[in-house]
C-alpha cells in the first residue's frame, strides 16, 4: 500500500500543474489501488489453508498411549482413552492449573481436537513458547508459577469474543488480539470436538478453528517470546473439564 501512496504523491507534486479533472482522476486511481491491495491482503489472511502436519517429522505428543512427552502438574490430569484430561473434579480451584510439554519449541505447527464442558466460567487454551515466572499474590488471588507466552484462547461462549483470542495474560496483560467474533461463532462448536490448529513462525502467529483462520497477527514487541514449552490450561474460579485429543506438533 506505501508503494502506491507514494508513487502517486510524487506524480502529484511534479513541477507541471495539474487540472482539477486530472487531480480527481489519480484520487480515483490511487483510491482503486489501495483497495486493490486490501484485498488482496484480506485474502491471503482469511483465506489461507490449514497448514498440515502429516510429515514424518511431526510429533505424536501422545504416542504409545502415555504421558511421557508431559509434566503432569496434579492429579487433576490424567490420560483417558486417547485424551489428556484435565478437571477441577467438581469444584472450584483457587489457582489456574497447567500441564506443559517436556519438550521446547521455537518455530511450528501445531494441531490438536478440544472438548470443554462445565459451567458458564469454564477456560481454557493452548498456552505455547512458554517460559514459566513466579506470578506474585494479588488481592484474593494467591501467588502461583504462571506461562509467560502466548496462549490460543478457549472459553465458554458468553465471553463473546475471546475465544480465539492471542494474548499473554500474566507478563503481558496489555497484549489481546480479538478476532472476528461473527467468524469464530460460525466455526466453533461450544458442546462438540473442535481442532486447533496454531502456526508460530518468529514474530507472525496464526490461528484456525476446524480448518477456517481466524487469526493472523504479527507481534511488534521484541519481548515476545520465540520459543518455549506447550501447555494446556483449567481455569481456577471454575468447574469444569477440558479433553484434548489427537495432538501433534511439526517443527518448522
Amino acid at each position: 500500500m506505501a508503494f502506491y501512496t507514494t508513487a502517486t504523491a510524487a506524480l502529484l507534486s511534479d513541477e507541471e500543474p495539474m487540472n482539477h479533472i486530472t487531480k480527481h482522476a489519480w484520487y480515483l486511481f490511487t483510491c482503486s489501488c489501495l483497495a486493490a491491495s486490501r484485498l488482496a491482503l484480506a485474502a491471503e489472511a482469511n483465506e489461507a489453508p490449514e497448514p498440515s502436519v502429516a510429515s514424518p517429522a511431526a510429533i505424536d505428543l501422545l504416542a504409545g498411549g502415555t504421558l511421557d512427552a508431559w509434566e503432569l502438574p496434579s492429579a487433576r490430569w490424567a490420560l483417558e482413552g486417547d485424551s489428556i484430561v484435565g478437571s477441577t473434579g467438581g469444584e472450584k480451584i483457587q489457582i489456574p492449573e497447567w500441564i506443559y510439554t517436556r519438550q521446547r519449541y521455537g518455530d511450528f505447527v501445531f494441531t490438536c481436537e478440544l472438548r470443554m464442558t462445565g459451567d458458564e466460567r469454564r477456560n481454557s487454551g493452548i498456552y505455547y513458547r512458554v517460559t514459566k515466572f513466579h506470578h506474585e499474590e494479588k488481592g484474593n488471588e494467591k501467588a502461583f508459577v504462571a506461562p509467560s507466552g502466548y496462549e490460543f484462547d478457549v472459553v465458554h461462549p458468553a465471553r463473546v469474543g475471546y475465544t480465539g483470542s492471542l494474548g499473554d495474560a500474566y507478563a503481558r496483560p496489555v497484549l489481546r488480539i480479538f478476532p472476528d467474533p461473527g467468524v469464530v461463532s460460525q466455526a466453533f462448536k461450544p458442546e462438540d470436538w473442535n481442532r486447533l490448529t496454531l502456526r508460530a513462525r518468529g514474530n507472525r502467529l496464526e490461528y484456525w478453528i476446524n480448518g477456517i483462520k481466524i487469526m493472523d497477527f504479527i507481534d511488534p514487541d521484541p519481548k515476545g517470546s520465540r520459543a518455549g514449552v506447550i501447555g494446556f490450561q483449567i481455569h481456577n474460579g471454575s468447574v469444569m473439564k477440558v479433553e484434548y485429543r489427537k495432538i501433534r506438533v511439526l517443527s518448522l
